[in-house]
């Protein structure tokens, strides 16, 4: 998965990583910052639900 384009992409749609931490049921920012920097194993699952988000093919991810 390509960090820096998840990363671009984000800051493109607009949002904070507080807000996508949100918008993925997560406590806090840091838990998204942890997918970003590239700490943890992403789920086929959890890759979908960004890319919902984000309003973006997988395939522009990866």
């Amino acid at each position: 998965m390509n960090m820096a384009k998840l990363h671009a992409l984000r800051k493109t749609k607009g949002y904070t990583q507080e807000q996508m931490a949100h918008k993925l049921g997560y406590k806090d920012k840091s838990s998204y910052c942890h997918i970003e920097k590239g700490n943890v194993k992403i789920t086929l699952e959890l890759l979908q639900k960004i890319c919902e988000i984000l309003e973006v093919d997988i395939k522009d991810i990866l």
